[in-house]
């Protein structure tokens, strides 16, 4: 039990134990991000279009993470517009720590 005490064995535990404490507070806080209105539609529709508002402009990264999600319709300042999105999808994505609120949009 002695490379227990080791230094990079510890190093490496505490990065787990923190990555682990990170995901666990993403899947927590992820529903307080969706919009009543998209809970109750989720259960009722099997896909959803839905505005995913950020804390920032999006980038090519998150509009090429988005279109593995949904149809991206489109920009708006801060906002990504999505179409067609699975119930399971927008559970994902409501757990993306840069995604501050995901609210419910009409058809196109």
């Amino acid at each position: 039990m002695r490379w227990l005490r080791h230094r990079t064995v510890l190093f490496l535990l505490a990065v787990a134990v923190l990555a682990a404490g990170w995901q666990a507070y993403l899947a927590l806080t992820a529903p307080r991000r969706l919009a009543p209105e998209v809970t109750a539609a989720l259960a009722r529709q099997p896909r959803v279009n839905v505005a995913v508002r950020l804390g920032f402009a999006p980038e090519e990264f998150h509009i090429r993470l988005f279109q593995d999600h949904g149809v991206v319709r489109g920009v708006q300042g801060t906002t990504v517009l999505l179409d067609r999105v699975p119930p399971a999808d927008v559970q994902r994505i409501a757990r993306y720590y840069w995604v501050q609120a995901i609210t419910l949009r009409s058809s196109p």
